[in-house]
């Protein structure tokens, strides 16, 4: 791997965290779809979520909803997570 790479590398991961750091407080407050990593409960409802099962997620609180209560709610405004694209980017592909 050559000098440039390495340097395109590094200032793209650069880039990111700069963002990231910018817009931490944002980023913190916002509701995401994705997948759970490991069993949990919805915070609304209590429904159990298994691994793999789509929820929605905020990072401040932590909240946890399932996904009819996090359609459900009008204060809920998601978007789908990075994780959640490549999830389905992968099954389609596998498909």
């Amino acid at each position: 791997m050559g000098y440039r790479s390495r340097e395109k590398k590094r200032q793209a991961k650069a880039a990111i965290a700069r963002v990231k750091r910018d817009h931490h407080d944002t980023m913190r407050t916002r509701y995401y779809l994705t997948f759970a990593k490991k069993g949990c409960r919805c915070s609304s409802c209590g429904r159990r979520l298994r691994v793999n099962d789509q929820l929605v997620y905020r990072h401040d609180g932590p909240v946890t909803l399932c996904l009819p209560c996090g359609e459900a709610d009008p204060l809920v405004d998601y978007r789908i997570s990075l994780r959640w694209e490549k999830q389905r980017w992968r099954e389609r592909r596998a498909a």
